[in-house]
């Protein structure tokens, strides 16, 4: 047995970190405890669940398809001078939360040979809902989402 193919988060969040990282954006995990969190930050949270409800046995008696959780929160200064990359975006926090839903809803064959070669990949992605808050100093936007994996 492997046990490394029951670390269900840190290796989903590998995938994710190196999907954003291919896109110029720096996504901060859990086990980056020696990042600091600066005014601009993109995080990941992944939480799974048990066996999906198409539950089956691999060949080795285990099951290998299970639920889970995405909460992606994107933070930025309030107050911010930083311009966006592309004109289209009124401030860098609109292109930020823009850029890390398409990564995530456009995540395809592909990508997932690509940034999950190990034993987990998401096999849906579907977003379901979307929380914004502002306090004196920082803008914050959650992007909540629930998926399905598998283990190989």
């Amino acid at each position: 047995m492997n046990i490394e193919k029951y670390d269900f988060e840190g290796g989903l969040e590998r995938g994710f970190k190196a999907l954003f990282e291919a896109s110029n954006v720096a996504l901060i995990t859990a086990d980056d405890i020696d990042t600091s969190i600066g005014n601009e930050a993109v995080t990941v949270q992944i939480d799974t669940g048990g066996p999906g409800s198409d539950e089956h046995l691999n060949v080795g008696g285990e099951y290998d398809t299970y639920t889970g959780s995405i909460d992606i929160e994107v933070r930025t200064l309030r107050a911010s001078n930083d311009q966006p990359t592309h004109s289209v975006f009124k401030n860098r926090h609109v292109e930020l939360v823009a850029n890390a839903r398409q990564l995530l809803e456009e995540i395809g064959a592909t990508e997932i040979s690509t940034y999950w070669p190990d034993a987990h990949a998401p096999t849906k992605i579907k977003p379901t809902g979307t929380h914004r808050e502002v306090d004196h100093e920082f803008r914050y936007t959650r992007l909540s989402y629930e998926m399905q994996f598998r283990i190989t």
